[in-house]
Parts: structure tokens; sequence; C-alpha cells
């Protein structure tokens, strides 16, 4: 991503030309430097620009540098030089490594065979042998966009801290030309880096400056969206290079002029229509990981999404849903033209796009026009629209004044499949019910599940949504049965899950593939909130046997069948879990003799039914994976991580609970009784 390298070496400052640079009066008010390149510690002089850079007055706040590490020992040596001098100066100095994927990966990129494990020297010397801060920079272009995942991976279990950013294109790089690996992303993958930056601002990144961050980049590459972040370089950050030339930004400045022969201040206070061009016609789309403090609108903003997140509590749901009694029932509405469907949607795994799909299906075949959604996160929504070739169907946010005013507009509002169950968000999908019955609409719950419910607030929550329903069509015989006495409704019924009907129209329209010898997985996390009665410590026991015995149980049906394992995400959001985290968590630890699949793509709701067409075995985890493959009528084994909840009541729905264990038969060991009856299912390979 950089071609520094290409360039004619021919003036570099010196130590003395630096100290003249900084005594101008742009420089009077200092604060930081960061020294980066090209690769700056081949000066010999490094610790001399160092000891200027340490005597400057007043006293920086801080020095760091970035280094490829290459050179290990020479880079070791020239930077503990530097930071001694800092430290004597009472300077703070930090180090950032890059590093831009595990092994191959990373060399393929840098160029140079060996500088993963080099870098990785260096970065083990500075946390295990200093007080040193030190971090990795990871640059993401098209050569390494299906490796961040694993890198991540990598740094959690080194302990190790570092910044993803996406390449850019930078003048000062000379790379304006690279435009076959620097921002040439498909939308696949795209989607994919805009899945992991909110990984990282959720689960890895703990400064909220780096999470804003973080979160512009998502929003740029999901939403084509334009820079929602300042950039200090719009205001008190300039660049000086190695000519001792200055720029008011990489990516885009022009050289403004020699500060070695005219005064940094005059360059700098001369040329601001540049910077303001800059600012009007680049600053909008660059995506650089340049941070700065929240804007007054960032603010309100996040102070509205607060109060709404507020407002749509579940407390509040109660208090407004209890005014309404008794709700007056609207009955059957053929003439449904406005829609809006609720639920978990902007969390979505392939089993909530199949049931979205079946829905909007339905809705549009009885004549409806205009259909809204409402999505927890507008983003992820919108690209499951697209996926499922709806892009006329609108996402709204859940929290959101939006979502009641819609509510009161639509002729119908539905809960639209998935569990009614212990989450913050079911106070909004009950204000959503209430909005609609004090405007006289229709409402319905269609195809969902009940549980884990524990809590009597959502308890309640869940029996108040009942109450305002006009139509409740659930899921599951064990569901329904809650339902009514709960309510003592007795027009509850069980209506299937909306995404078999999906499955059985999808089955119509594809042929069946030739048979792979694969077993396909489609597992998840084993979470706490499926623990049951189990305390902490028993959950964690049993989660780490579980684990452990499914890895064997996976390894020996590969090996008794012949066959070779192929690990499949249901789910790619962070919120829900990751199911490729897990995936590749399993495969490393326990299959790696095997050479598996870990498919990181993230696989649309058709790509997950074509895969389980043509695997000679599925082992299913996730719900839906389980209503996937039974509904198909491929041959599967199925693990009940949900304690005798939705998965065991499918299946005994359909006399299929000879497919099933549950987390606790696996976790003992006795899958190895199990198997021998599944095996005789497979479907033998064309």
């Amino acid at each position: 991503m950089c071609r520094v390298w290409q360039q004619k070496r021919d003036v570099e400052i010196t130590p003395q030309e630096l100290t003249q640079i900084l005594q101008d009066p742009l420089f009077a008010q200092l604060r930081y430097v960061g020294v980066s390149g090209g690769e700056p510690t081949l000066r010999p002089d490094l610790a001399q620009i160092f000891h200027v850079l340490a005597q400057k007055e007043p006293r920086l706040r801080g020095v760091g540098i970035i280094t490829n590490a290459i050179r290990a020992q020479t880079v070791i040596e020239r930077i503990l030089a530097s930071a001694e001098i800092c430290r004597k100066a009472g300077v703070r100095f930090n180090v950032m490594v890059s590093l831009d994927g595990i092994g191959d990966v990373h060399d393929r990129i840098r160029g140079r065979q060996g500088n993963f494990e080099s870098a990785l020297r260096v970065l083990r010397f500075f946390r295990d042998r200093t007080d040193i801060p030190v971090s990795f920079g990871c640059t993401i272009t098209k050569d390494n966009v299906w490796h961040v995942d694993e890198l991540l991976d990598f740094a959690r279990e080194e302990g190790l801290y570092g910044r993803f950013r996406v390449a850019e294109f930078i003048q000062r790089l000379y790379n304006e030309k690279q435009i076959e690996v620097i921002r040439n992303f498909t939308p696949l993958e795209a989607y994919h880096l805009g899945l992991f930056f909110a990984k990282l601002e959720r689960t890895f990144e703990s400064n909220p400056l780096y999470r804003r961050t973080y979160r512009n980049i998502r929003a740029m590459l999901m939403d084509g969206a334009p820079r929602s972040i300042g950039c200090p370089y719009q205001t008190q950050d300039v660049v000086l290079d190695c000519r001792g030339r200055l720029l008011y930004c990489s990516p885009r400045s022009p050289v403004l002029g020699s500060a070695l022969t005219t005064s940094a201040r005059r360059l700098y206070l001369d040329n601001l229509d540049i910077r303001r061009q800059i600012v009007a016609h680049h600053c909008p789309h660059c995506i650089h990981d340049y941070h700065a403090p929240a804007t007054i609108r960032e603010m309100k903003q996040q102070a509205a999404a607060h109060w709404w997140r507020r407002r749509l509590g579940v407390r509040s749901a109660l208090a407004r849903s209890r005014r309404l009694s008794p709700p007056r029932r609207t009955g059957a509405n053929p003439n449904v033209q406005r829609a809006l469907i609720i639920g978990w949607y902007g969390t979505e795994t392939a089993g909530d796009k199949a049931i979205l799909g079946e829905i909007v299906y339905r809705l549009q075949r009885e004549g409806a026009t205009q259909i809204t959604l409402a999505s927890l996160y507008p983003y992820l929504s919108r690209w499951t629209i697209r996926e499922l070739g709806y892009p006329e169907i609108r996402v709204i946010a859940t929290h959101s004044p939006e979502l009641l005013h819609e509510a009161s507009l639509a002729d119908e509002t539905i809960m639209g499949g998935g569990p009614l169950m212990d989450l913050a968000a079911l106070g909004a999908m009950l204000q959503a019910f209430v909005a609609a019955k004090r405007a006289g609409k229709r409402t319905r719950i269609a195809g969902c599940g009940v549980g884990p419910l524990r809590q009597p607030l959502y308890i309640e929550a869940v029996r108040e949504m009942l109450r305002l329903a006009d139509v409740i069509e659930l899921r599951d015989s064990k569901s329904v049965e809650w339902a009514r006495q709960q309510t003592g409704r007795t027009d509850i019924v069980n209506a299937g899950d909306p995404a078999m009907a999906f499955v059985h129209r999808w089955q119509g329209t594809h042929p069946r593939p030739p048979v792979l010898r694969t077993l396909n997985c489609y597992l998840r996390e084993w979470t706490d909130e499926y623990k049951g009665a189990l305390s902490d410590d028993e959950f964690h026991a049993v989660k780490a046997r579980f684990e452990e015995q499914l890895g064997q149980l996976v390894a020996t049906m590969s090996e008794r069948l012949g066959l070779r394992p192929r690990l499949l995400a249901m789910h790619h959001f962070t919120i829900g879990g990751d199911d490729r985290d897990f995936n590749r968590h399993l495969a490393r630890r326990y299959l790696s003799h095997l050479d598996p699949i870990v498919e990181m793509r993230p696989f649309s709701v058709s790509d997950i039914l074509h895969s389980m067409q043509e695997a000679t075995f599925c082992l299913t985890m996730r719900f839906h994976s389980t209503l996937f493959a039974h509904t198909l009528g491929v041959p599967f084994g199925a693990v009940d991580y949900t304690g005798g909840g939705k998965v065991s009541a499918f299946l005994s729905d359909h006399q299929a609970l000879d497919r099933l264990l549950s987390v606790q038969q696996i976790a003992s060991g006795q899958w190895r009784d199990r198997i021998a009856d599944w095996e005789g299912h497979e479907h033998p390979a064309n």
C-alpha cells in the first residue's frame, strides 16, 4: 500500500535542521510528534532526532514511532536508545509495529519473507522486557481483507493491543496508483469489514475516541456514508516530511514549501485556502483513521439516541400498555396496504432472514405496497433486504420516534418471528403495539417462540404483547401452551415457523447440487443465557467440557466417515455472537489435523441452504440450522443448546427427537453412542 521505497533517496533533514524548523512560531505549542516513514529506524541518527524532540520547549507531552520491524535487532537497539533519551527528559514514548496479518499473510503484503517473525519478536520484546507502551497497527487492503479476524484472535491470545485502519490513497506515500488493493472492496468485502469494525468497537477497543473512529469506518464501508467525525489535521495538526517540507495532511495536501527556507508559520497561514478546499472536497470521503473529539452535532445525536432508548424501555412500555384496557380487537383485515415489521432485526441470523423473507413475500402477495422494517442496527438490515431481493423496503431505527409514528400509520404492525424473551428491546416492541392499538390498527405476532423468560418484568411485557395482539401465530406447541396459560386466550395457534415456508419455496426453485465429502457444521457458542440452574462456576466448567467434546465429536465423525469438516456461520454479527469466531476457535484447537474448511465469507440464506444440500452430513446447533436441515430433508444431527427450549420443541413437534443431543450429553461424552445412529443416515456422495 506504499510506494515510498521506489522514490529516489536524496535529501533528509539533519537533527540540526529539525532543531531550526521547530524554533518556528508555528511549533510554539507543539504537544505530540509521531515519527513514521518509510522506515524511520533506517536512520543511524534516529536517537538524535528524538533528542531534538525531547529538548523542545515547552516540553512535549509525548512522542511515538511506527516501525515495520524488518531488521528486528537494529529496530530494537535504535528504539531503545531513542526511548531512553525521552525517558530522561520526562517525555512519554510509545512504539507501534506494523502487523497486517499472521505468518505468510503479513510477509506477502510486506514483500519480505520472515517479516512476521521479526515483527513479533519486536512486539514481544517491548511488551515483555520493557515498560515502553507497544501496540501493533494493521492496514487493511484487498490483500488481507479476509484475514483480519485471524489477526484479532492472535492479538487476544498474545495479549497485544493494536489498531486497525483501512488503507487510504496518500500522496505522501506515492500510492495513488494502487487502485487494485486500496479501497477496492467488493460489496461483500465491505460488508464483512463493516462487521469487523463493529466487533472492534464493541469487544476490543476501550478508548471512546478510537471507538468513534471505528464506528465511522463501519458506516463508510457498509452505508457508503460520508465521514462523520472530525480530523485534527483540519485545525491543529500538520505534516513535516523528511526533506523539511510542510503539508496540511498526508492524504491530500500538496507540498506547501520548505520549512528550511521559509517560515513554517508563514507557509501554514498563507495557504489556508488550500486547506479549506481539502476540507470541503476531500475530507468527507477520507477513511483514514485520524481521531478527533466528538462534535456538538455528534453529541446531540448520541443524547437523542440515549433518550429514545430510555423512552422505549420495558418499564415505560408497561406503563403505557396498562392504560389500554381492554384494547379493541380489529380481527381479520385482508386489506393491508401499509405494514410495519418489528422484532430483533438488525441482529438477524440466517434464520431471521428467512422469516423476514417469508413475511414480506406473504404481505406482497396479499397486496401490501409499503413495507417498513424496524431495525435495532439498520446498517445490518439494509444488507439483509438487499440480500433477500427486496430493496424497496424502508428500514428505520427501532429506538427512534419513527417507530411509534409508523406503528400509528401502518394497517398492520407485525412482530415477525424470533423469540419473545428477556431482552431490553422488548420494550420497543411492546410500545409499537401500544401505538398501533391507540390508532385502531391491527397487530400480529407471526411465527415467534417464547423464552427463555426468567425475569418478572419481561414476563409481564410478553403477556402485554399477547394481550394487545389481534392475531397470535406461534412456532411450536410448547410456546402455544405457555401463551394460553398466561392469557386465557383460545385463539392462539401453532402456525409453525415462517422460515419453513421460505425453505420450501426456495427448494422448489433451486436444483439439488452434487453431494460433497464434507461434514458441514452450523455451530455457535454456548452462552450463559442458556445456563439454566447452573451457577457461574458450574456453567464455565460444563462449557469447557462441552467445547472439548464437541471438537472430538466433529473429529470422530469426520474420520469415521472419511469427511472433511466444514464450518459455516449462521450469524456474522458481534451482537448475538459471530459464529465465525467460534468456528475458528474450534477448528484451531481441535480440528487442525483434519484440514478443516472455515468459511469466513458471510453466507446468505440461499448460500446456507445450498451448502446443506451438498453436504454428506450436517451437524446443526443454531436453531434455524436445525429447522433448515429438517425441512430440506438432509441427513443431520442437532445440538440442543437451549436446555429443552426451542430446538427440542421443534424436533418434538416434528417427531425427530432421535436427531438430538443436549449440551450435557455432549459434555459427558454420551455422544459416542448416539452418532452411530446418525452415521447410518449420511447422504451417499454422488
